[in-house]
């Protein structure tokens, strides 16, 4: 009996080591499963379990155990890359989008978002549900899951692009057929009161002939023409010098206004903007400050084009100060100051004063992401009204007393026909005006 009783024993200590040592070696496998999925969970992934040391199963355990870390490492890669390919291609489209969750959070969004909605900082839709209300920017919504909850996706596409082609298009048929129907009318009588003019100076030089022999005689040429003519003569001349006049003045109008639809095809090459800023800024006869970056940034355009379009910006940021010198001056005099601005006329001296903080006419030009160049005409005149603003880029629109409302217009129809595009942005806060051109 004590002899069974000691195997009996001995066997159940040996169960009770195996045991603890079965459970220790269950325990420590745990923690180094539990360590393996920790360090995932940190984006950890720097460490590899020892295969050359310890009992074979440990060994087979480890190497089992890296594969498992290297896959799951390969993965989580190959997760982030893509989501940076998706973040790049979000980025470059011209959509804005929002990712938007059940409390109005938003999620995500891209640069276009942020410049369509012009903010610098996206986190809720209370910052933007003014903005979302602009009849230029097209909204499309979906639903979509996200982690088991349910969030909306918001496309926002700006049509400001494609409503100013339609409108331009209206124009340029509209002008065609007003001019063509001008020109048919008017082009007929002008050459009649020219004919009808001509037949009447004909026939006052006829009755004179039949007075004197001697037509060609210095004295008597000069009596012809100091020879007083009927009322009647005299009053029909006139009718006929006024219609002649008026049909050559619409005829002028009409021609102006024809440059709109007829724009020349572009005829684009390399050439460095810089100089060309330079160079626009010597026409315009006032202190510009020019920005290049980089200083040998080129440009694929039409430089004849495009010098007209610069040449009127910079024409209409002059003559904006000019007009503020007049309001200036006609303020100080209803105040009885006599001096300073009264005798402005927008020399480069006269920006100094035009403001009282340094007044300035500025061209911009620089690359953007898409490797468009921008080019930048700003001032710091009086900003445009919003009710103006709206409609300086409309034929015939002009607040100028002896303007022709053609100048805007052409310049965008001009970069429209040239792939690019021409808009106006205002900084209220700092009194800064920009005419914007963007070149693909």
């Amino acid at each position: 009996m004590d002899y069974k009783l000691i195997i009996i024993i001995v066997l159940l200590l040996v169960a009770v080591v195996g045991y603890i040592r079965l459970y220790r070696h269950y325990r420590r496998n745990i923690k180094k499963v539990t360590f393996l999925f920790d360090a995932i969970d940190n984006g950890d992934f720097s460490f590899n379990f020892p295969t050359e040391k310890g009992f074979k199963e440990d060994k087979i355990l480890h190497q089992s155990l890296n594969r498992i870390k290297l896959f799951l490492q390969h993965t989580r890669e190959e997760q982030m890359d893509r989501e940076k390919y998706y973040e790049q291609i979000l980025n470059a489209v011209d959509t804005g989008i929002l990712v938007v969750d059940s409390h109005d959070n938003i999620l995500q969004h891209n640069q276009a978002a942020l410049r369509l909605l012009d903010t610098d900082v996206l986190t809720h839709m209370n910052q933007v549900k003014g903005k979302l209300k602009d009849e230029h920017l097209a909204k499309h919504e979906t639903q979509a899951m996200l982690k088991d909850k349910h969030v909306r996706i918001i496309a926002l596409s700006d049509v400001s692009h494609e409503l100013s082609n339609q409108e331009v298009d209206s124009w340029i048929k509209l002008i065609r057929v007003l001019t063509h129907e001008i020109m048919n009318t008017i082009t007929p009588v002008t050459s009649l009161s020219e004919t009808l003019l001509k037949e009447l100076g004909s026939k006052e030089l006829l009755i004179a002939d039949n007075e004197s022999d001697d037509l060609h005689s210095p004295d008597k040429l000069m009596k012809i023409s100091e020879k007083p003519q009927s009322a009647e003569q005299a009053k029909l001349k006139q009718g006929l010098e006024t219609i002649h006049k008026t049909g050559t003045e619409l005829l002028a109008f009409v021609n102006n206004y024809r440059r709109f639809t007829h724009v020349p095809q572009p005829q684009p090459a390399l050439f460095y903007v810089e100089p060309f800023l330079e160079r626009m800024a010597l026409l315009c006869n006032h202190e510009v400050e020019i920005e290049v970056s980089p200083k040998d940034l080129l440009v694929y355009a039409d430089e004849s084009l495009l010098s007209h379009v610069v040449t009127n910006l910079l024409k209409n940021a002059v003559e904006a100060f000019r007009e503020k010198g007049k309001l200036s001056a006609e303020r100080n005099k209803q105040d009885g100051n006599e001096q300073g601005r009264n005798k402005q006329e927008c020399r480069s001296a006269d920006l100094q004063s035009a403001a009282s903080k340094k007044a300035f006419i500025r061209l911009k030009a620089y690359a953007n992401a898409q490797e468009s160049i921008i080019i930048d005409v700003s001032n710091n005149a009086s900003l445009i009204p919003e009710d103006v603003a709206s409609h300086i880029f409309i034929p015939f629109f002009t607040t100028k007393l002896e303007g022709s409302g053609i100048g805007l217009s052409l310049s965008r129809q001009i970069m429209r026909v040239s792939g690019g595009s021409l808009s106006l942005y205002q900084d209220k806060a700092q009194g800064i005006t920009t005419f914007r051109i963007i070149i693909p």
